[in-house]
């Protein structure tokens, strides 16, 4: 006599549990989609350029509640008044960087930024540049 067969049922989808919650919920996030947004948070950017940047269904006010739940400041996430702008500089530059703003006291953020802001305030471009990127 052979052995009896048995019906395989299709598995069920894996379901999360949450001690929170204490209730099933679905995942809809990958690691890698958090730490991307989390990423983008870092670098400065608020949730509607966050929604345009990933243009796959996460809305801006799911971005902002993201941000409620890891605990961020919210005022200070994206905020309309300063933006995180990174500067490609090759090893001897940022070494000769490092030396000028350690002379003066300061790290080689605030130096740039403070040279930055000042360049921008009186349109020095010409001035600074002297024809040499033109």
């Amino acid at each position: 006599m052979k052995p009896r067969r048995r019906r395989s049922k299709t598995p069920q989808k894996k379901r999360h549990f949450t001690e929170r919650f204490g209730y099933p919920v679905v995942i809809r996030w990958t690691i890698a989609k958090g730490a991307f947004i989390g990423f983008l948070t870092g670098l400065g950017y608020s949730s509607a350029e966050i929604e345009r940047r990933m243009a796959d269904g996460t809305s801006a006010a799911t971005v902002r509640r993201q941000w409620k739940n890891w605990g961020l400041p919210l005022h200070e996430v994206g905020g309309p008044k300063h933006r995180r702008i990174s500067v490609n500089l090759t090893f001897h530059e940022r070494a000769k960087l490092a030396r000028q703003a350690k002379k003066r006291g300061l790290t080689g953020e605030e130096y740039l930024r403070r040279i930055n802001v000042c360049a921008i305030r009186d349109d020095m471009y010409d001035a600074i540049t002297d024809g040499e990127f033109d």
